[in-house]
């Protein structure tokens, strides 16, 4: 898992389309599960530019490393989002993506400003963030990897699998990236490593956590991970993560399954509803118009007849 940032600004590019069998996107069909993940995973890879946001105002914008790395890494999951959302056009799911993009981001609401300057504040007071951060990215990044390669096991779908394997060839760089980092910044440093078990013990959250509600992530990890496969999967990855330093034997991954499956035993329906009902639509803020959240002027004669 070597990682070279030279090599990665060189070679870094929005994902390789060339020859995916888009015409033949309906000629297999998905579940309502495989349908929500996709919705699910399409919203958190276009939330990366608001996420990059809550980065630039912390430690980690002093370090021209972490930040040419940050540069590829927003454009690259610029477009995870934009083909997953291609393909649920193309399966004959309509909606504007720009118009989806912007409702997730007005639903956040204040969370969002409070989020912001809740970790600016935090990195600039604790030395050693930059290592939390770190350990959080090789984290969310192995887990989303792992999140596509079960999706591409639970659909069976050829088109749907090409894609999906070459946004995790993206992702597998990501992680290695981070975890590297990570590994150097907690390598020797027990202060640094104390910190990162404690934040990640009682701070972490599951990828989209904050953007989509409990009941949406603990559907995605009870459709993807319930079964033995499924959970074997999330075992390796928490014990890969425990090999960091000062991280021996964290479960996080598997945790939020196993939460996931308690909240399920007390409420059947829960997080299966989802699925069923189809609830992957996102609903325009109750708040203001989009117009007026993101200062974008309606063009003349818009909506009027």
């Amino acid at each position: 898992m070597s990682f070279s940032i030279e090599r990665y600004k060189e070679e870094s590019k929005k994902v390789d389309t060339t020859g995916i069998a888009w015409d033949e996107v309906t000629a297999h069909p998905l579940s309502k599960g495989d349908l929500f993940c996709l919705h699910y995973m399409m919203d958190i890879e276009n939330h990366v530019p608001l996420y990059l946001s809550h980065l630039l105002v912390t430690r980690a914008c002093m370090d021209p490393i972490l930040t040419a790395f940050l540069a590829c890494w927003n454009y690259e999951e610029l477009w995870h989002g934009e083909n997953i959302g291609r393909w649920l056009n193309l399966y004959g799911i309509e909606f504007d993506t720009q118009e989806r993009i912007a409702n997730v981001r007005a639903n956040l609401g204040f969370q969002n400003s409070v989020s912001i300057l809740s970790t600016m504040a935090g990195s600039w007071l604790l030395k050693d963030f930059s290592a939390v951060y770190l350990s959080i990215g090789a984290i969310n990044e192995l887990s989303t990897l792992t999140g596509y390669e079960a999706l591409i096991r639970k659909s069976g779908h050829p088109v749907l699998k090409d894609l999906l394997s070459r946004i995790i060839k993206d992702e597998r760089r990501h992680f290695a990236f981070y975890y590297n980092s990570a590994k150097e910044w907690l390598s020797g440093n027990e202060r640094a490593q104390k910190l990162d078990r404690w934040m990640l013990d009682r701070l972490w959250v599951p990828v989209g956590q904050g953007v989509k509600r409990q009941e949406e992530v603990d559907a995605l990890a009870l459709y993807l991970f319930d079964d033995e496969q499924g959970e074997e999967e999330l075992l390796e990855l928490d014990a890969k993560i425990g090999k960091l330093p000062g991280l021996s034997g964290i479960k996080l991954m598997s945790k939020t399954l196993y939460a996931a499956r308690e909240r399920v035993r007390r409420d059947p329906r829960w997080a299966w509803r989802l699925i069923e009902n189809e609830e992957w639509a996102i609903k325009p803020s109750r708040k203001s118009p989009i117009g007026e959240l993101t200062g974008r002027r309606t063009p003349q004669g818009a909506g009027t007849s």
